[in-house]
């Protein structure tokens, strides 16, 4: 490789690292200055409710608050019913059941 672009190489990554931000990928030259503040974000962000919508339907998220205090609402479609499943095994028997009248403590069974 020529020595004076492989000089030139090594000055172009050493002026770029010098100057990139740390953890930059791209771009070249020297950082801008500092950008004017933005707006404030809100005070407080509360979960409101959550409720299940038809099968299919979007999901949404809506703010029943204000800007200051925002309160979500979630709106979440529910899943479509699946497949019935195989039948389940045959239980132990239990015990045999004894039945008593109520009004005089009487065995009936």
């Amino acid at each position: 490789m020529n020595e004076e672009i492989y000089r030139n190489a090594v000055e172009k990554i050493e002026c770029d690292n010098k100057y990139r931000p740390v953890g930059c990928c791209c771009g070249s030259g020297r950082m801008g200055p500092t950008g004017p503040t933005g707006p404030q974000g809100p005070s407080t962000i509360t979960v409101g409710s959550t409720s299940t919508t038809a099968p299919g339907t979007a999901a949404s998220v809506t703010n029943s608050g204000t800007n200051e205090n925002v309160i979500l609402e979630f709106s979440i479609p529910a899943g479509a019913t699946g497949a019935t499943g195989p039948q389940g095994l045959i239980g132990p028997t239990g015990p045999t059941a004894r039945l008593f009248n109520s009004f005089n403590s009487n065995l009936i069974l």
